[in-house]
Parts: C-alpha cells; structure tokens; sequence
C-alpha cells in the first residue's frame, strides 16, 4: 500500500497544522478538522473519547497537560481515501518537564478538499509510572 506523495503530502501538512493548534491550545479549530464520529483514547486511564464533544472534553484536559507536541518518525499508509499514521511524540507536561518519547496512531479520512481527524491514539507503552504520576498530578490541580 504505496500511498501517492500527493497523499502523504496532504497527510503531513493536515497533522502539522493538527499540532500547531494543539500547541496554541486551538480547539476549535482542531474540532473543524476532525469528522463528527472521531474516536480515540489519550495516556491513562479513563481517556477514551468519541464525537466531536468528547474530543472536546478530552483536548481541553490534554492540551493543557501535553505541551509543545511534536511528531516524529512518522509513517504514512493509505487506500483511497483513508490514510492511518504512526510514529512517536514528544512533549512536555504541563509546559515544564519533558516527558519520554510516546507513540501515536491516527486515522484520517480524505472528503475531496481536505483531510479530517477519524481516530487518535497517544500512548506512554511500557511506562505505566509515568501514566500514573500524569494521572495523580491532573486528579491534584
């Protein structure tokens, strides 16, 4: 599955303007890019979302906590107009401490004049500490 470079260049641009607003903490603007029944899950437990208001409810708690995101090592598949993207992410927490390399899955669907967010999947693998030290800290604030 060999997707076109125009594809996989449709796909970069969408998920770099995806994470310039996560780091503006641009919801709206993410929600505009996003299909009305997107799905995912974060780090942790209890991060499970679906819909355009639960995405919501979940990037007003990530977008605070997971800052200055970036992606790396991305891998890009595709078969017409659904694409799925792997690779890591780095932030911080909280603006303050780096936290270790996480991975991403995400799903997106081409509608003819853009690419939209379908599915999300941000992980910590092997790192169970750190998920439950995120967790504590966000039960504190």
């Amino acid at each position: 599955m060999n997707p076109s470079h125009q594809t996989c260049l449709q796909v970069l641009d969408t998920l770099d303007l995806l994470v310039r607003y996560w780091n503006r903490a641009d919801i709206p603007a993410i929600l505009s890019h996003a299909d009305p029944g997107c799905s995912g899950f974060g780090p942790g437990t209890e991060k499970l979302f679906q819909g355009l208001d639960q995405l919501e409810v979940f990037l007003e708690r990530e977008t605070e906590h997971l800052s200055n995101l970036q992606l790396s090592n991305i891998q890009i598949e595709a078969i017409g107009t659904i694409s799925w993207v792997f690779g890591a992410f780095h932030a911080s927490f909280a603006g303050d401490s780096p936290l270790p390399e996480g991975r991403f899955t995400a799903v997106l669907k081409g509608t003819g004049h853009a690419w939209v967010l379908v599915h999300l999947h941000l992980s910590f693998p092997g790192s169970p500490a750190i998920q439950e030290e995120r967790e504590r800290d966000v039960k504190a604030r």
